[in-house]
């Protein structure tokens, strides 16, 4: 389907109802209090296409568009130091909500949903930060429960508290005070930020910190190294987040190097060129993020999505939802089946771009955390789903909602699950 910028923008509105944790709907939400047993599980690099990733993390709100883009930029990073870099989901979050409060495009409830645009323009702003400087306490948590309280703690005002007065929503520095005490920012934090950004936000990064490093622990993109690849040349090596990014606005991201949203096509022909442009940026170990249409009774116990249990079980809870792909399996003609989680050689990998080349399944790493028995009891990786070819180009039924609840008893239109993927530039 190719996605107008119509659904893509209701989308953003919905994109935090899709729950999974509970009993709620959600759009992009896993909230819920963690497993404190099950242990912090990371990826394997002993597959097909290789991406570095980083640990999995579990979201406890509405905001998986985060969790995507902090992964993508882990994975860009580590494959280009070696190192694990744990960036600050919560940070950006708190970035998120302040803005939407400020601009004034709030009423009673924070909107958690967003894009990849969305984050981009966030990090062009304020940058980035290790999760352990935002919030010490949350440095090695799977889930965090900041995130979580503070958004009740925000929405409560908002509808019935200090912020619901639209002069002290215009007030940045109250909004920034209301959202420090909600966060629980310690004093140190709260002054570090104050430094770079005033604690009005007088200033942003790409206004005021073009020449020099901002201080506290704050990363610019052009500080944080990754791996890319010059589309000129074709040569490998490495840049940094910011040419990854590229600049530009909400719609469109600008630069040599700059990823880039591409939209599932709805014809046969168009598809399996996506899926290629899609294979070789994982063939190449690029972190691929994708958005699609969740529909929880397609779930399998394997955490497989399936467009088989999907039929067998009906629609059920539906919603918005962005991930990053990890690696994938294919029928390969020659070769016969080319196995995610095994080692393949790159003639193997050249071979399965064949235009007759049949994926299987896209291996996608997920923010739900790694061990849920509450809703799939065995996986080939803690923390990653099969999203099955089959129910990526569908179609599902599409229900409608009903105060922000998919009503699985009135679907009234059929459509693809997959709706696109940010791709490196020349893919």
């Amino acid at each position: 389907m190719s996605l107008k910028l119509l659904e893509k923008t209701r989308w953003l509105a919905l994109a935090s109802m899709l729950a999974l944790a509970t009993g709620a709907t959600a759009g992009c939400a896993a909230d819920g209090a963690a497993d404190e047993s099950a242990p912090d599980e990371g990826a394997s690099t002993d597959d097909i296409t290789q991406v570095n990733h980083a640990k999995v993390k579990r979201q406890s709100i509405g905001n998986c568009w985060i969790y995507a883009m902090h992964s993508w930029a882990e994975a860009l990073n580590k494959g280009a130091t070696n190192e694990e870099l744990n960036l600050s989901e919560t940070y950006m979050t708190y970035w998120h909500w302040f803005e939407q409060i400020t601009n004034g495009s709030v009423g009673e409830e924070l909107s958690t949903g967003g894009s990849y645009t969305t984050a981009a323009g966030l990090i062009d702003r304020y940058g980035m930060i290790p999760e352990g400087t935002f919030i010490p306490s949350e440095a090695d948590s799977e889930m965090s429960s900041t995130q979580s309280s503070a958004l009740a703690t925000i929405n409560a005002s908002l509808k019935s508290g200090d912020l619901k007065d639209p002069a002290v929503r215009r007030d940045r520095k109250k909004v920034r005070a209301a959202l420090d005490k909600a966060f629980g920012l310690r004093p140190e934090m709260v002054e570090s930020l104050n430094k770079v950004f005033g604690e009005g936000v007088t200033r942003t990064l790409d206004r005021s910190w073009a020449s020099r490093k901002p201080s506290g622990g704050i990363l610019r993109a052009k500080d944080i190294p990754a791996r890319l690849k010059d589309p000129t040349t074709g040569q490998m090596g490495k840049g940094t987040l910011q040419d990854a990014l590229g600049t530009g606005s909400w719609y469109r991201r600008d630069g040599k190097m700059a990823w880039q949203e591409a939209d599932y096509p709805s014809d046969a022909a168009g598809r399996r060129k996506f899926e290629q442009r899609v294979q070789k940026a994982l063939n190449d170990g690029f972190p691929v993020i994708i958005s699609w249409k969740v529909d929880f009774n397609a779930l399998t116990s394997k955490a497989e999505f399936s467009l088989q249990e999907l039929k067998s079980r009906g629609p059920g809870r539906q919603g918005g939802h962005m991930t990053v792909l990890h690696d994938y399996q294919a029928d390969v003609p020659g070769l016969g089946l080319l196995k995610a989680g095994e080692q393949a050689t790159p003639d193997q990998m050249t071979k399965a771009l064949s235009d007759d080349t049949k994926i299987v399944f896209w291996r996608t790493k997920n923010s739900w955390g790694g061990i849920r028995p509450d809703r799939w009891s065995e996986a080939a990786i803690p923390g990653y789903h099969e999203l099955m070819n089959d129910y990526m180009q569908g179609p599902i039924k599409e229900c409608a909602e009903v105060n922000h609840t998919s009503d699985p008893n009135n679907c009234p239109r059929q459509v693809t699950p997959w709706w696109d993927a940010v791709l490196p530039a020349g893919y």
